[in-house]
């Protein structure tokens, strides 16, 4: 029976299909060398990445799972090549340089695993192939070579801490240390040299009593050969069913500093203890944390008390009941007053007097600290305002004695400020006894007394007198005023350089001018 052309064109098809199968099948097995493989030992699309610019956009199971992260983790590039790259040092490079057509990367640990980088319309497939055995056996072999270049990473920082590391059995014999420890043990030996190997004998002692299981921190020393000062440890301790991990961390710039900070406190406690200043510091939480004897003497607050670390609110209450403070009219405005004292001492801006009612007076001081805390400070000024009150009583009475003296009378002080004046001389020359110190001087009240007399080199002697060094001699002369009375004016010199002027108005007119008065008794006989 003979074929018809039909039957020859499908013959034909049948025998071009399955050519072109059998090469692509062939094509496909191609290892990077040359030779060929059975595409069932490597299948490219087994471990691949697609990735877009630096985010990975898809991936296959056995590839997320070769980078050994999250499954809900978002990847990237840099994820890839951290995973990649002790096997394919090179990767970052030929990523970059993928643009155009495919590159084949080899391994360069002497493994069998090769990488294949695909561009297509801007993104990069990454597929992971072997040459010798299966995907599955390079993605294991690549895992294997991580861990064992993380785990030699891993000795050799722990070897080169200098943090001490040890660990023990459960007996307390030593298995393992780190050269940081070694090194400390052979700086506490009495045996000159270099341990060679673990030292039989625990290098702290004294943890001994730590807990059997959990963690634990203390605080031990160590005797260093041939150093007076002990090196102290922090040593954490770990301990579990297999034994015990501990580390210890050097402290000694801390130990220096508390031990600084123990003396500083020891001397400030040492001088506030001398002072007669009553302080009491509160720290950020309002609890009294120190305060001196004159605080107790002050207040009378029992030791105890105070020795509780009491709150603010407490202090006060207490000072309250023993009537050191100044009672207010009501308790709510007395406690909103110690609100505001609180925040006004910690910026600093506390004083106020306390005149409290035994007749005592405190001035007390609001000082802020670091940290939140503040100070007050007590100062019993009641000796200085009994002081202060007589003087002012003094000085009062003086003035009073003066204003009832019928002389005006002025006071320079050497400087030529005037410092006192009375009534009468506040009359007489149109001034004002309101005047405070230094505001009025010699020069302005000459004016004064210049513009109200007739010219006289009275007042050009005065000012020579008033400025005049050493010892002088009381001075007196007279003026006319304008209104024709006469008027005499006495300096004298008083203690302190000051020069005390005084004005008054004679009982009897000058021999001079009784003279022009009286009526010559030659013209009385001429009259006759």
């Amino acid at each position: 029976m003979s074929l018809g052309l039909l039957d020859l064109f499908v013959i034909g098809a049948t025998a071009f299909t399955s050519a072109a199968v059998f090469w692509g099948l062939l094509f496909l097995t191609k290892k990077p060398d040359g030779s060929s493989q059975s595409s069932s030992q490597n299948h490219l699309k087994k471990v691949s990445f697609l990735l877009e610019a630096e985010a990975v956009i898809d991936a296959t199971p056995q590839a997320i799972a070769l980078l050994g992260l999250p499954p809900h983790k978002d990847l990237s590039r840099s994820d890839i090549i951290a995973v990649l790259e002790n096997t394919f040092p090179t990767l970052s490079d030929e990523l970059a340089q993928c643009q155009d057509k495919p590159i084949i990367v080899n391994a360069c640990d002497g493994t069998s695993a090769w990488l294949e980088l695909r561009p297509a319309n801007g993104r990069i497939q990454l597929c992971l192939g072997a040459i010798e055995g299966t995907v599955e056996t390079a993605a294991i072999d690549i895992r294997e070579a991580n861990e064992d270049a993380e785990l030699l990473t891993l000795r050799e920082m722990v070897n080169h801490a200098p943090v001490l590391m040890w660990r023990s059995d459960p007996t307390g014999r030593l298995v393992w240390a780190n050269d940081a420890y070694l090194t400390a043990n052979d700086a506490c030996s009495d045996i000159l040299g270099v341990t060679p190997t673990l030292p039989s004998s625990p290098l702290f002692k004294e943890l001994e009593d730590v807990p059997a299981f959990g963690n634990s921190v203390c605080r031990t020393s160590l005797k260093v050969r041939n150093d007076d000062a002990p090196r102290w440890y922090e040593v954490s301790t770990v301990k579990t069913d297999t034994g015990a991990a501990q580390f210890a961390i050097n402290v000694d710039p801390i130990v220096r500093a508390e031990l600084a900070q123990r003396k500083f406190m020891q001397t400030l406690s040492q001088t506030f203890a001398q002072l007669s200043i009553g302080l009491a510091i509160f720290d950020r939480r309002r609890q009294l944390a120190t305060f001196n004897p004159a605080l107790f003497d002050m207040t009378g607050l029992p030791i105890e008390f105070l020795s509780a670390r009491p709150t603010l609110d407490a202090f006060l209450d207490h000072l309250r009941e023993l009537r050191m403070l100044p009672e207010p009219k009501d308790y709510a405005t007395w406690r909103e007053q110690f609100m505001a004292l609180e925040a006004e001492s910690k910026i600093g801006g506390y004083s106020e007097s306390w005149n409290l009612p035994d007749g005592q007076t405190f001035q007390v001081t609001g000082r802020p600290y670091p940290d939140g805390a503040f100070a007050l400070l007590f100062e019993d000024i009641s000796a200085e305002i009994s002081l202060t009150r007589r003087f002012r009583s003094e000085i009062e009475t003086s003035q009073a004695v003066m204003d009832k003296i019928e002389d005006a009378i002025v006071v320079f002080s050497n400087g030529g400020n005037l410092v006192l004046s009375n009534e009468a001389y506040n009359t007489l020359w149109d001034g004002t006894s309101n005047v405070g110190f230094g505001q009025c001087d010699l020069r302005g009240e000459l004016s004064k007394w210049q513009e109200r007399c007739t010219p006289s080199r009275i007042w050009t002697n005065l000012r020579e007198f008033t400025t005049q060094m050493g010892l002088r001699k009381p001075w007196t002369d007279t003026a006319i005023l304008d209104d024709g009375r006469w008027i005499s004016c006495h300096a004298d010199p008083i203690s302190g350089g000051m020069t005390m002027v005084r004005f008054r108005f004679p009982s009897s007119p000058s021999a001079t001018v009784q003279k022009l008065t009286q009526v010559d008794p030659a013209l009385n006989v001429m009259k006759r």
